[in-house]
């Protein structure tokens, strides 16, 4: 089967490669074959290939014979082990998604059967597709939200999202907005804020490309206090917006997309009470098991409710992944790009 790797860290662009190898085997108790048909290109997927999770001063090398990409995907059920096929939930042949699934970058991968969630019929194959991480992200930065006070007390305090226009952040805007939380978020330009406040009318955006998007930006807080920042972004903008919290408040990481560290004056922390956090939704899995159940719940919520947030901005076979990690990374970009296999768009759940 086909395979994507990377043998060295790098560049994705250069240092991805389609492999030849074996077919898995056969699936153990717990376990799913998933012939998988589409997967999206996260960043988190490709600060992996980069190197960037690795602790400061890890020089260690890729393992021999490389590392398969990926852990999201959709496709169908191709076998599923015996105690799965006792329990009655999963079948071959079902149309399925799935978080985390190691290898989700190849053309069949092995899932655990606990991470594999039946498609119903009213979800098209590209919004299976990104089913998991980013609207489980959501509602895991929700939680972080009310956490740290979003929505409570005499005073509403709020919340701010930067690179509010990116996928994850339109998902906790939506849902935020359902709750009734004031949320306020944070775009680079006045075009991206126009198109955004269109997206999801009732939530106040601002560009940051504007002199005075910092008086915007206090003008519709309406005197509640900023208790959350979330950003994914790194450097300047979070580091500002941590001075402006309200003590106690907390900035919620969730990505690295810029590379640059936060500039935060240490004695922030123990005078204003402030807090830094980090969300991932590599902890999802951790989760116990009810929480993870509603959390697929409310992701088959938003993707039947709010299909404009599952955009495809495109879709590559898997032989051109460096023309798709190209398009990933383009400025302006919007919605997801995928990357394919086995025909998907012949499948009758394709959308149109």
């Amino acid at each position: 089967m086909r395979s994507l790797a990377y043998h060295r860290y790098g560049n994705p662009e250069q240092v991805l490669q389609l492999d030849q190898v074996n077919d898995p085997p056969a699936p153990g108790p717990d376990e799913v074959l998933v012939r998988v048909l589409s997967r999206p290109v996260h960043p988190g997927d490709l600060l992996g290939v980069a190197g960037r999770y690795r602790a400061p001063g890890d020089t260690a090398a890729v393992p021999i014979g490389g590392v398969r990409v990926g852990f999201e995907g959709m496709g169908t059920i191709a076998a599923v082990g015996s105690a799965v096929q006792a329990e009655g939930r999963l079948a071959p042949g079902m149309r399925v998604a799935f978080f985390p699934g190691r290898g989700a970058w190849s053309e069949r991968a092995i899932v655990a059967a606990q991470f594999v969630t039946p498609l119903p019929d009213d979800v098209p194959d590209e919004r299976g597709a990104q089913l998991h991480v980013n609207p489980l992200t959501a509602q895991m930065l929700l939680r972080a939200a009310y956490r740290a006070g979003v929505g409570t007390g005499e005073t509403q305090g709020a919340m701010v999202l930067t690179a509010a226009g990116s996928s994850v952040a339109k998902m906790v805007a939506a849902l935020a907005l359902e709750e009734g939380l004031p949320v306020i978020g944070l775009v680079r330009g006045s075009a991206g804020a126009a198109e955004l406040a269109h997206l999801l009318p009732g939530l106040p955006v601002v560009a940051t490309d504007t002199p005075d998007w910092r008086e915007r930006l206090e003008r519709l807080l309406e005197g509640r206090p900023l208790r959350t920042v979330f950003d994914a972004i790194g450097g300047d903008l979070p580091s500002e917006l941590f001075l402006r919290l309200a003590p106690g408040g907390t900035l919620v990481t969730y990505g690295d997309m810029s590379g640059e560290p936060l500039r935060i004056p240490a004695l922030m922390l123990p005078m204003r009470d402030l807090h830094i956090e980090g969300v991932s939704v590599g902890r999802w899995a951790a989760l116990p098991p009810a929480q993870r159940q509603q959390d697929l719940q409310g992701a088959l919520y938003l993707a039947r409710r709010h299909p404009a947030l599952f955009e495809v901005a495109g879709s590559y076979d898997l032989a051109a992944v460096a023309e798709a990690v190209r398009h990933a990374g383009r400025p302006g970009k919007r919605g997801a790009v995928l990357l394919t296999s086995f025909d998907a768009a012949a499948s009758k759940h394709a959308a149109a």
